[in-house]
């Protein structure tokens, strides 16, 4: 394979000579370059793409928003869950669509997309930067993928920071957790904050428990689902990890409360009789399929079977900021039940899989926020096994 350039005219063009192959010789040349280093420059891209990737790929004249449609039609039906399609739809009206709609995909530079990034950081937290980022790279990758642009500008594209590394890790103390306890005792909201301390479930996943996701037997919570409030209505959802599919254990005090709850509801239930309580979701587990489902086993529920939904959690943080002065907020319930195991040297492996969490490094962050009560028992360990009368 061989490369050159020469000048046509007013301006200059590039050759790249690939020899015969299947016994007819193949050339490829492009032109309208200004000078002698435009070509060259050029020429030596397509040599690298060739050699690297052995083959040449010319940026084509397709647009941000045709990539964006043709992922959106082709591709994301059979790889995306329906909540995902719906945000990248959202995401690209109110931020891609007027920055980058009408631009050719090989327009679009990794500085463009920094400075981007840079502009909505003024304006958002850095979770929603990061799904910015996200999205964006997915659909640039698929350009890439499809051979509309030459190179992918997200290897040169700085990534926010992950927001789950960089905010503080907020556990609640024990007497912390016996006032907001204490507060919730005669509420129909208290199960939802037992169910989180002792089993660091997500809300979304904490509100869509069945009573049949609980096995008594082998004291172990199978969380398969989440419910979620799309489109006006609430749904259960897939999780958005395969390592989110879990099960997960519960103590004997805890698995003994979720029995006498579930006697008090079957009483409820009973009682109320046909007035009890018939909520209809809607079953999007299954990808690009829905149907309407009746259920009357919600662990979390008013005492006429009304679920509760993760709203529950607006009037949680309100009475314990105003009556307790706490800072509440849901999700710190799940790094109190971490923080508890990685104190109580509990492997941070099997805190990763009681969690679901897909990376082993989002697990460790609770082992290096080093607490006092972790300091006290390494020195006690220490002491323990490594103490000689040199010592004393």
């Amino acid at each position: 394979m061989q490369g050159s350039v020469r000048k046509r005219g007013t301006t200059w063009s590039y050759r790249i000579d690939f020899g015969k192959i299947d016994g007819k010789r193949r050339q490829i040349e492009k032109g309208g370059y200004k000078n002698k280093k435009e070509a060259d420059k050029a020429l030596a891209d397509a040599l690298y793409q060739v050699n690297n990737y052995g083959e040449f790929v010319e940026n084509q004249k397709i647009t941000f928003s045709e990539v964006f449609d043709e992922f959106i039609t082709t591709e994301a039906p059979a790889t995306r869950a329906y909540a995902t399609i719906k945000r990248y739809n959202s995401l690209y009206r109110n931020h891609y669509q007027g920055k980058f709609g009408g631009l050719f995909v090989y327009q679009i530079s990794a500085n463009m997309v920094n400075d981007f990034l840079n502009e909505k950081r003024l304006k958002y937290s850095e979770e929603y930067v990061k799904g910015l980022y996200k999205t964006l790279k997915v659909i640039i990758s698929f350009a890439y993928k499809k051979k509309y642009i030459k190179k992918n500008i997200f290897d040169e594209v700085t990534a926010p920071p992950d927001p789950r590394h960089i905010s503080e890790i907020r556990a609640y103390s024990k007497d912390e957790l016996k006032l907001m306890s204490d507060r919730l005792k005669e509420t129909n909201i208290k199960t939802s904050f037992y169910i989180a301390l002792n089993t660091g479930l997500r809300e979304s996943e904490v509100f869509g428990l069945r009573w049949q996701d609980i096995d008594f037997e082998n004291k172990r919570i199978k969380v398969n689902k989440q419910l979620l409030f799309q489109d006006r209505k609430w749904c259960f959802c897939p999780l958005k990890t395969i390592n989110a599919y879990r099960s997960v254990n519960i103590t004997d005090s805890f698995c003994n409360y979720l029995k006498k709850l579930k006697s008090e509801q079957d009483e409820s239930r009973r009682l109320y009789g046909d007035g009890y309580k018939r909520n209809f979701v809607t079953d999007r587990l299954e990808r690009n399929k829905e149907n309407l489902m009746e259920i009357t086993d919600f662990v979390n529920v008013k005492i006429n079977g009304e679920m509760l939904s993760t709203n529950s959690i607006k009037f949680m943080s309100r009475i314990f900021k105003d009556e307790l002065h706490i800072d509440f907020k849901f999700h710190n319930l799940r790094h109190t039940y971490a923080t508890i195991n990685a104190e109580n040297g509990i492997s941070p492996r099997y805190v990763q899989e009681m969690l679901g969490h897909s990376k082993f490094e989002f697990t460790l962050k609770y082992y290096t926020h080093i607490t006092d009560k972790m300091s006290a028992l390494a020195r006690d360990a220490l002491e323990n096994n490594v103490t000689f009368e040199e010592f004393n």
